[in-house]
């Protein structure tokens, strides 16, 4: 079943397909967040992709740093992601039981993002720690064409 842009942002209810029963605010937001922030973190991305290219077109080791911090943050969007969606279905699933015959499990789509948050932050340090030592090698090859 597809759900259009706005029926991604319409409240939750405090009891499931009740209109009366008043909104349930957090199940609304972790529904938001768990449905922007993978956007959030395609756009760290992204941008920390760009920062990567004109680091290697400019030969600087400072946009490397940049292009760590920004993958990071990416992998916290995506961590926040699953979280959000994680406790949003056990709120769910409090409130409804699931029919007979019908097993919640998580799908394909779910295990990539699990997967991929610890290789975003495993990117992230990989491009802190070439910045970092590779910025050691520059300082000392400088001062030796100095002396």
């Amino acid at each position: 079943m597809g759900f259009t842009l706005n029926e991604q942002f319409m409240e939750k209810f405090v009891d499931p397909g009740n209109h009366n029963s008043g909104i349930d605010l957090l199940r609304t937001y972790l529904w938001r967040c768990q449905f922007l922030l993978p956007f959030v973190s395609l756009g760290l991305m992204c941008f920390g992709a760009l920062i990567g290219l004109c680091a290697c077109i400019c030969r600087s080791l400072y946009p490397t740093i940049a292009t760590g911090i920004l993958h990071l943050l990416a992998g916290l969007c995506t961590l926040g992601s699953v979280s959000c969606y994680v406790a949003g279905i056990e709120l769910l699933h409090q409130k409804l039981e699931l029919p007979e015959n019908v097993y919640g499990e998580f799908g394909w789509s779910f295990c990539l993002a699990c997967v991929s948050a610890p290789l975003q932050f495993m990117a992230s340090a990989l491009f802190i720690w070439a910045a970092h030592t590779n910025r050691k090698e520059y300082t000392l090859m400088k001062a030796y064409r100095v002396a």
